[in-house]
């Protein structure tokens, strides 16, 4: 009988499932058939809810307005963030750092946080990273120790990470046993150095005040560049080196990936934003072996505004016909006869032989400042440039991570809770929603601890 209900029922983290239930929000908020791209981790339960989605969008109607329906072969975003995640991952798994799974090396005791010795040729850096690891573990599991330290790091003038490591060291004797040396510090530092690369973008991209996908390739080509460029400086064969080189393979597959012929949104988006334009395409790809990546571009841009100027031409045509049918249905049709001595024919026109397309001229414009809002700056220009204006709305509009949406349900984490567990699915759609716009104050925290002592 339990295997009868598995085969009817989907496991609810099946990518079946998933596509199910996304394609029922997206029926109710009538937008499925707007939808051209989806934002996702790497999750292989996603790849196949995207492939089932495509199949449930395609039942929806196309038409004149929405000419497309969702495909995985171009409306396929993976989540940068999660990438830069998977690099990361790829450097510590190369340095042999994988955190241990059992929990007792973790216990607090006197010589239990000693590290085995190895004779790896990692060994410094295995036994550096086995040491951090010990060391977080006790000091996030010492909250007491937090405020002091705090107001010391300032006393002292001390790095606040160099203070918590020094202090633990020297306020409990079972620490002392894995204090860093000055070797440790420098491997330390080392390694900071390769994490840092991937901070900035990781931030950038997870912003939810501006779009984010226009900053995608660019970051990708300076993380590359970066990684390529410390490797180097390190030595590729040495320890540090060996890690620049996992998390570069990594960032290449998915950079690849993300610019190829199919994808092509990245490169719309870029191009979209107008402190960028086409011109940023040479100076991050400023070597002429790099001609086909600029020209792929340049193309796939032009494809996406040819597809919607078709669209805006056909719409066009229905709302002329719509109105030359209603003129007919009210008798103004203009189809009296012409007068034998009329000059009408005198001054008749036969439109533009040639005009250089939109958004060849668009390109021609002066980038604006690097602080311009680019929203207000298409809303100006939306009359002067419809069809690319479009093609900007749409595409700035894609994130590039899937952190905001992770975000809202983050925020919303106290929503549900043990008192309030019965709330309609609406309600709770419209308070994650008002809590994410900030309308509704942030709970504290400690809420329910309070109202647990209150009842004691």
């Amino acid at each position: 009988m339990h295997g009868l209900l598995g085969t009817i029922l989907k496991p609810i983290h099946s990518g079946e499932y998933l596509a199910e239930q996304l394609a029922i929000v997206t029926d109710s908020l009538d937008i499925t058939g707007a939808i051209f791209t989806c934002t996702r981790d790497n999750a292989s339960a996603n790849t196949i809810m995207l492939s089932e989605y495509e199949k449930l969008a395609s039942n929806c109607q196309t038409s004149t307005q929405q000419p497309w329906t969702f495909t995985v072969k171009e409306g396929d975003i993976r989540c940068i963030a999660h990438i830069i995640n998977i690099a990361v991952q790829a450097a510590l798994k190369s340095l042999k750092a994988d955190a241990d799974t059992e929990t007792e090396a973790y216990r607090c005791e006197q010589g239990a946080a000693q590290i085995p010795h190895t004779r790896d040729t990692h060994v410094e850096v295995m036994n550096t990273l086995a040491k951090l690891q010990r060391h977080i573990y006790v000091f996030c599991n010492r909250r007491a120790w937090k405020d002091a330290l705090q107001r010391q790091t300032k006393a002292a003038g001390l790095k606040p990470q160099q203070l918590h490591l020094i202090c633990l060291c020297q306020l409990d004797i079972s620490m002392q046993d894995i204090a860093l040396t000055i070797e440790d510090w420098a491997i330390i530092k080392d390694l900071e150095q390769l994490f840092l690369i991937f901070l900035k973008p990781s931030r950038r991209l997870q912003s939810d005040s501006y779009p984010t996908l226009n900053f995608a390739i660019p970051l990708y080509l300076k993380m590359i560049n970066k990684v390529k460029k410390m490797q180097h400086d390190v030595g590729e064969h040495s320890t540090i080196g060996i890690a620049y080189t996992a998390a570069y393979l990594k960032l290449h597959e998915y950079y690849t990936l993300a610019t190829n012929r199919q994808y092509k949104h990245s490169a719309v988006a870029t191009i979209c934003d107008p402190r960028m334009n086409h011109i940023v395409f040479k100076k991050i790809y400023p070597d002429s072996i790099d001609d086909i990546q600029r020209s792929r571009a340049r193309a796939q841009f032009e494809d996406v505004c040819r597809q919607y100027k078709t669209r805006q031409y056909h719409l066009d045509t229905e709302c002329i016909e719509h109105e030359t049918a209603l003129s007919a249905a009210l008798g103004n049709a203009n189809n009296r006869e012409q007068e034998l001595d009329s000059d009408e024919d005198l001054f008749a026109s036969e439109g533009i032989s040639f005009e250089e397309p939109e958004w060849k001229r668009w390109m021609l414009e002066p980038r604006p400042g690097e602080h311009t809002d680019i929203f207000k700056y298409w809303s100006a220009k939306q009359y002067q440039y419809p069809i690319v204006a479009q093609v900007a709305r749409d595409h700035l509009a894609i994130p590039a991570t899937s952190a905001p949406s992770e975000r809202v349900f983050s925020n919303g984490s106290d929503i549900i809770i043990k008192k309030r567990n019965k709330l309609s699915p609406l309600t709770i759609r419209y308070l994650l929603c008002l809590r994410n716009w900030g309308q509704l104050p942030d709970a504290d925290s400690d809420g329910d601890d309070a109202d647990d002592e209150a009842e004691k």
